[in-house]
């Protein structure tokens, strides 16, 4: 979609669409002629990592910036799609509805998971499978048939391998086994030492497991931020870092290959596009990826989404309204 930075809008109609996850939260607005008037970005909206009062005032900023881009005000938005990480139980679901409702002046507000619009976008609604790769991490698809199937999505302690906290997880794993003489020498010791500010490998408990600790903010959060120092060793030749990598992108292949298999597209020729700051590894990444996923489903292109997950919400929001 095209860029207009025109202020001053005269169009009848205007669509949101919110992508939110546990790291930041992205508004676009467009208008009837698929052009984006305005953008905004605020904070995490996942209520379940920073509470919903927390989510709802960053789904607002970036709202209101993005109206503010578009010279408009929220009240004249024809319809909202509002895609979270956070809400695919119905009870948090039903819970952000009201509360968004509450906060925003729009008529017309439906709520999607982030998974679900990043679908929208990567594949325009077409048929397609999408892997998410972020903070957490999570696999969605539609066969032609129009079935939907997930996997993965269940955080990061009962799951989100191959996310962005599982590689930061398994970073720290390799520090503390380095320095236990347990493990092969990493070169991403003194960065994830810098990350934390701490001078050695012991101190890290205390950062990560001393709730008394005030000074060390959102550990979850913190740590998954080490997948980029991950991703630097391993672009750098470090091997410990390397094999982190692969064995982040064939968790993410086995999430794929459960939705392949559920929608029964084995033998489907369709896109598979991939979204979230783990895919910054660019080959490292999806070499593996890519040669674990044809085994299993060889007509399948891997390619960059056709739109960003914003976008994709706005494409649901104008469904709505077709």
């Amino acid at each position: 979609m095209v860029l207009d930075e025109a202020h001053v809008q005269t169009h009848s109609h205007f669509w949101l669409g919110i992508d939110g996850g546990g790291t930041n939260c992205r508004a676009a607005i467009v208008d009837h002629e698929g052009k984006v008037l305005g953008e905004g970005q605020a904070d995490a909206a996942n209520l379940l990592r920073v509470g919903l009062d927390n989510a709802v005032a960053n789904i607002k900023k970036a709202v209101h910036q993005a109206c503010a881009r578009a010279g408009i005000v929220a009240a004249q938005i024809t319809a909202a799609c509002i895609g979270l990480a956070g809400v695919s139980q119905p009870g948090y679901h039903q819970q952000m509805l009201e509360a968004l409702k509450k906060a925003l002046p729009i008529p017309d507000i439906s709520l999607e998971t982030d998974a679900r619009v990043a679908l929208a976008g990567a594949t325009d609604n077409a048929p397609g499978v999408v892997i998410i790769a972020g903070t957490g991490s999570i696999s969605c698809g539609i066969n032609a048939r129009g079935h939907f199937a997930r996997a993965g999505g269940w955080g990061p302690i009962m799951g989100d391998e191959g996310s962005g906290s599982y590689i930061g997880r398994r970073a720290l794993e390799a520090v503390m086994m380095d320095w236990d003489h347990r493990g092969k020498p990493t070169s991403m010791r003194e960065p994830v030492l810098k990350h934390f500010g701490v001078s050695s490998p012991p101190e890290l408990t205390t950062v990560i497991y001393d709730s008394s600790a005030k000074e060390k903010g959102d550990v979850p959060a913190r740590i998954a931020q080490l997948s980029r120092v991950a991703v630097k060793a391993a672009q750098e030749g470090d091997l410990v870092a390397q094999d982190i990598l692969t064995a982040a992108a064939k968790e993410l292949a086995k999430t794929t290959i459960a939705v392949i298999k559920q929608l029964r597209m084995e033998q489907d020729t369709f896109r598979i596009a991939y979204v979230g700051g783990v895919f910054e590894a660019g080959e490292l990444i999806l070499k593996p990826l890519r040669e674990e996923i044809q085994k299993i489903a060889p007509n399948a292109e891997i390619a960059p989404p056709l739109d960003s997950p914003v976008i994709g919400a706005v494409k649901m929001a104008q469904a709505r309204r077709a």
